[in-house]
């Protein structure tokens, strides 16, 4: 890892994360990623030079010593504070450790030093934790210990939060709001899961006949990119239309053709990004040329599965005329939080739509997609129409157990301009629409729509 200036050698050492649950060490081969709490740290990641180029962008050290990073390509700046000597009794896995109750510590500490959201959730994990570890007895199995982790992580009824095995993987809760199983008959889809890339070519394959079908006699340039996850086109006279299905798998590439999710290793997360980021732009400058000769935008996310929050942005940026701050966040530390940070997007320099945008949600808008509906309604020239999201904007925080495997956790809370937080609620319209309701899902997507075209016209 050589630069020319030195300034790599300033980086190498062992660091531990402000927030975000990370022990990052970097020599001059490359870089070692432990996800760690008090007692223990578990390898998550190596990679080369190289390979931590891929992995990492505007890498400092700032004025209070710290590292300072990015994930390639992304939002967020994680810091880092020199790692002094760990406690005694501190356990450091590098190879598997299958004991099935030092695995059930390591997810009592992840969670209590982690999770954001026990008192919003009405959750108290200590109560959790000794309760379980009453039932699993002193010799547990990781059978027993894989459905005990189930019962403890399904009060939390976080969409976010997960325990993957190679058996199986265990959710906090099956049950999404919004009518999930009538969406699934709708589009006859093989998951649930919205982001997965099965979702998004049943979907798009079937825009013109469902969510546009009103519009046939009138709807004009109608096209698909992105792997079909963008479309537009012209609805009707002065309106024009784009959908955004997800916020990932956007590039010509086989990787994102084929992604029902984001990669892990973060030094595959960079070059998958700068691939689609840079796809998504060139789409962003077709369309918005397109429909630039209208005088409002109706963009509909009510069906998007999340991905990048880069994504949303992205456009977000082509609705602006000068610098807007849109959010904050921060994330769990200690008893509290880390410094928060805010998000302030430039204008684009690509094609831009500086006329009234209305913005169409649901509860089936998801994850990313939140994040970018809580960004579009700090905008100016934007207005949010339909129903509250889903209510997961936190980014997921992966942990790895000393087993193995991987635990997936909300750490972090997003806030609006005027310090609202949305987890658990969803990002709300500014205007109310009628809940998609189960008997006529379908029906009720194209009156949504109908509603914010006559609202557009003003009829």
């Amino acid at each position: 890892m050589t630069q020319a200036d030195g300034r790599s050698r300033r980086w190498q050492g062992s660091w531990r994360s402000v927030g975000y649950n990370r022990i990052l060490e970097i020599d001059s081969d490359g870089y070692t990623v432990y996800t760690a709490t008090a007692g223990h740290a578990c390898l998550s990641e190596r990679g080369t030079a190289a390979q931590f180029a891929q992995a990492f962008d505007r890498v400092a050290i700032d004025a209070r010593n710290r590292l300072s990073l990015f994930h390639a390509h992304d939002l967020t700046r994680y810091d880092f504070e020199r790692r002094g000597r760990p406690p005694s009794g501190f356990g450091l896995y590098r190879t598997p450790c299958d004991d099935p109750l030092i695995n059930f510590r390591a997810l009592c500490e992840a969670f209590a030093e982690n999770y954001a959201f026990f008192d919003l959730r009405g959750v108290d994990w200590p109560a959790v934790c000794d309760a379980a570890r009453m039932r699993l007895g002193a010799a547990p199995t990781l059978e027993m210990l894989l459905d005990t982790f189930e019962e403890m992580i399904t009060p939390l009824a976080d969409l976010h939060v997960y325990i993957a095995s190679p058996a199986r993987k265990i959710r906090s809760t099956q049950t999404a709001r919004g009518p999930r199983q009538a969406l699934r008959a709708a589009f006859d889809l093989a998951t649930p899961q919205l982001s997965a890339r099965s979702s998004t070519e049943r979907i798009a394959a079937r825009m013109r006949q469902t969510l546009l079908k009103d519009f046939a006699g009138t709807l004009e340039g109608f096209s698909q990119a992105g792997n079909e996850v963008v479309c537009w086109g012209t609805l009707c006279p002065g309106v024009g239309y784009l959908s955004l299905l997800r916020m990932f798998g956007f590039a010509a590439t086989d990787a994102a053709r084929c992604a029902d999710d984001l990669p892990h290793p973060l030094f595959e997360v960079g070059p998958f990004m700068a691939a689609d980021m840079s796809a998504l732009g060139r789409i962003f400058d077709r369309a918005l040329t397109d429909l630039s000769k209208h005088s409002v935008l109706i963009v509909d996310a009510r069906l998007n599965g999340g991905g990048f929050d880069r994504a949303g942005m992205l456009l977000c940026e082509r609705l602006i005329d000068k610098p807007r701050t849109v959010y904050r966040k921060k994330a769990r530390q200690g008893a509290g939080f880390t410094e928060p940070q805010s998000l302030t997007l430039t204008p684009s320099s690509g094609t831009r739509f500086l006329k009234p945008v209305l913005l169409l949600t649901s509860a089936f808008t998801v994850s990313a997609g939140e994040a970018f509906a809580l960004a579009m309604s700090a905008l100016p020239t934007v207005t949010v129409l339909g129903e509250p999201t889903q209510g997961i904007l936190s980014d997921n925080l992966f942990h790895r157990l000393p087993c193995g495997w991987e635990v997936s956790l909300s750490n972090e809370l997003y806030e609006s301009l005027d310090g609202r937080c949305f987890e658990a609620v969803g990002v709300p319209p500014a205007v109310e629409l009628p809940t998609l309701g189960a008997d006529d899902l379908l029906s009720d997507l194209a009156a949504g729509l109908a509603i914010a075209v006559r609202r557009a016209t003003g009829r």
